[in-house]
């Protein structure tokens, strides 16, 4: 009903727009054709002005003066019927005027009052000076329209409004076409609405082009998309989360189990294990939440002018330990004085868990490098080791969550395939870029650019 409605009142729109042009190209034609016809008929008047002028100065003329003319000098004056004519002297008096059937009429009281609007003066000329002048008018208006003029002014009238008929039945058509074209993306677009909120994620208009409605329907698709991909990503995220759970609530089940029915003894290696699955249950929850809220935006980065050097060698000595139990020789190569925007303590974390990354996924004994340097407006923080590297099909997805190229081995060094994707949210929130490529020792390289402050 409402798209109908809607179908409708444009059409109404479109011929209320016909109407008032057509009304206000019929005022403006009317008083334009108005005023070239009264133009028209004051030329007209003019030019019988002119004649009756004339032809009194030839009486005039022939009688030898304004007191010798007789009536019967000026009754084919009078014959003309359908003018007013007023013959005065030289100083203004009258000397006869027309009284319609009376015929003419010599001097007496001026009726001058009665004359139209519509009038014209001539003098009347005799041997080059001014002898009078005749004062000619219409006996009524529109006295001067001949049959033709009245014909051709009503044909002009009818033919406006016949076009004004016309331009309001093409505007109502116009918009009715126009509404329908208008409305057939929308209703796509609300179909589409409709469908994804019955809960049909196929939904989508397909509409393309580069008007304003196509853009709404592309946007629209567009939007859907990644509501969709956002839902998938929440159901993979959940299915990882329950993935990761469920090993060490297996394992500590298992072994509470094992205990209780006296398959194993209650001691301290039994109780060591439930410890380092408690531990990493409650690593693994750390680590989801910190991660959410860095995508969500809700951590708090306290961003400063800061050296980058000192929270890289933050990181690296935390690591060293680690490093050193594991047999790994770590290099440093940090440039210092490399000034950038950032949180020391999210820098170090970020770094620390690509350290940490490339302890786990090395063997023992292979070393790794953390390098700070400059390149361009940009700050380095590169962390190379002489590993098997990531593959590069696998180099877009190793940021992902719980992304494992060899997901055995990751769980038993205690890694929760978070640790990256902490490193890209901490990194983009400084404005920078993360990547890994391959290393000059031979396996992973991953490198961070962060805009130097200034």
């Amino acid at each position: 009903m409402k798209r109908r409605g809607l179908s409708a009142r444009l059409a109404v729109a479109f011929a209320l727009v016909a109407v008032a042009t057509a009304v206000i190209a019929g005022v403006v034609l009317t008083g334009t054709w108005q005023r070239q016809f009264e133009r028209y008929i004051q030329r007209g008047i003019d030019e019988r002005a002119e004649v009756v002028a004339d032809a009194i100065a030839r009486q005039y003329a022939q009688a030898g003066g304004w007191e010798r003319l007789t009536v019967a000098d000026l009754a084919h004056i009078a014959m003309v019927g359908d003018l007013q004519v007023h013959i005065l002297d030289q100083d203004g008096g009258l000397v006869a005027y027309t009284a319609g059937r009376a015929g003419m009429m010599m001097g007496g009281e001026d009726p001058r009052g009665d004359v139209t609007e519509v009038s014209a003066r001539a003098d009347v000329v005799v041997d080059g000076e001014v002898v009078g002048e005749v004062v000619v008018a219409q006996n009524v208006p529109g006295g001067m329209l001949t049959e033709r003029d009245i014909w051709f002014r009503r044909v002009s009238i009818a033919g406006l409004v016949l076009a004004a008929m016309i331009a309001v039945v093409l505007a109502s058509l116009a918009g009715f076409v126009y509404s329908r074209h208008l409305i057939r993306p929308i209703e796509a677009v609300t179909r589409a609405a409709e469908a994804l909120r019955r809960g049909d994620r196929s939904a989508r208009t397909g509409m393309s082009g580069g008007d304003a409605i196509a853009d709404l329907g592309m946007t629209f698709d567009q939007m859907a998309d990644a509501v969709e991909a956002e839902r998938r990503f929440e159901q993979q995220l959940t299915a990882d989360v329950a993935h990761e759970l469920r090993t060490p609530l297996q394992a500590i089940q298992a072994t509470v189990e094992a205990m209780q029915d006296g398959v194993l003894p209650t001691d301290e290696e039994r109780l060591g294990l439930i410890h380092d699955e408690t531990v990493r249950l409650g690593r693994l929850a750390g680590s989801i939440l910190d991660l959410s809220r860095l995508e969500s935006g809700s951590a708090a980065f306290a961003l400063a002018p800061i050296d980058l050097a000192a929270p890289v060698m933050v990181a690296i000595e935390s690591s060293r330990a680690l490093m050193e139990s594991t047999g790994h020789a770590l290099e440093e190569r940090v440039e210092a004085g490399l000034v950038v925007m950032g949180d020391g303590d999210r820098l170090t974390q970020a770094v620390g868990n690509l350290l940490a990354n490339a302890a786990r996924h090395t063997p023992e004994g292979s070393t790794v490098r953390a390098t700070v340097r400059a390149e361009s407006a940009d700050a380095v923080i590169e962390v190379a080791d002489s590993g098997t590297g990531v593959a590069e099909e696998d180099r877009e997805r190793v940021f992902a969550r719980f992304w494992r190229g060899d997901p055995a081995r990751a769980r038993t060094s205690g890694g929760v395939g978070i640790g990256l994707a902490v490193v890209r949210e901490i990194v983009e929130r400084h404005g920078g870029t993360v990547a890994v490529g391959a290393s000059d020792l031979g396996g992973a390289a991953f490198v961070v650019r962060i805009p130097r402050a200034g």
